[in-house]
């Protein structure tokens, strides 16, 4: 693939646009650690030597197959909540009955912000045990792929749990999705740690 097709987006993110931004780029950063352990399933299907572990290494090709499409519609899924906040932000304020609409639709729009990078999150941390499966299973000759492709994952995490934060703080504190946002993010913290410290143990 020519490089340059990745130049229409990168000018995009280097753009004074207000998107695609940071939820955009965590997006697209778990997308590619999924295609990296795509195409490492890829270069281990087919193989004699690699018979034993065939179905498996297809099952994990499907799944982070499914999981990159689902990264990619996160992409346009952070940018459709960031201009949803951005709309309500454009709400006028000008009487009391005004105002309240105004902080209700900017509420609700930046608790429909936060839900796009936590999703995100979530889905790479699933993907975290089939990258540690593959590192066992999948072509040696490829491992490094493996590990960079976890890094990948959670360096889309650490950097969509900020798209996260930078939302709910904008919540009142004492509001119970915060609350429940929060714990989401807490359980992924080992399988990330995890990850981590495996990735940089194996480079």
């Amino acid at each position: 693939m020519p490089l340059e097709r990745l130049t229409p987006y990168l000018d995009a993110l280097a753009s004074a646009a207000p998107v695609p931004g940071g939820g955009a780029a965590a997006a697209v950063t778990v997308a590619q650690g999924l295609a990296l352990l795509a195409m490492v399933c890829n270069l281990t299907l087919g193989k004699q030597k690699f018979a034993s572990v065939e179905d498996e290494a297809r099952t994990i090709l499907d799944r982070v197959s499914a999981m990159r499409s689902e990264a990619m519609a996160l992409v346009e899924a952070d940018m459709a909540a960031f201009r949803g906040v951005m709309d309500a932000y454009r709400l006028p304020a000008g009487s009391e009955t005004q105002a309240g609409a105004k902080r209700e639709a900017l509420t609700n729009a930046t608790r429909s912000a936060a839900e796009p990078p936590c999703r995100l999150m979530e889905l790479a941390a699933h993907a975290l045990p089939l990258a540690d499966r593959l590192e066992h299973i999948g072509n040696p000759n490829v491992v490094s792929d493996v590990i960079v492709g976890r890094l990948l994952l959670v360096a889309g995490i650490d950097a969509a749990r900020e798209n996260v934060e930078v939302n709910l703080r904008n919540l009142p504190p004492a509001d119970a999705f915060v609350a429940a946002m929060r714990a989401r993010m807490d359980a992924i913290k080992p399988s990330r740690d995890k990850a981590s410290a495996l990735s940089l143990k194996g480079s």
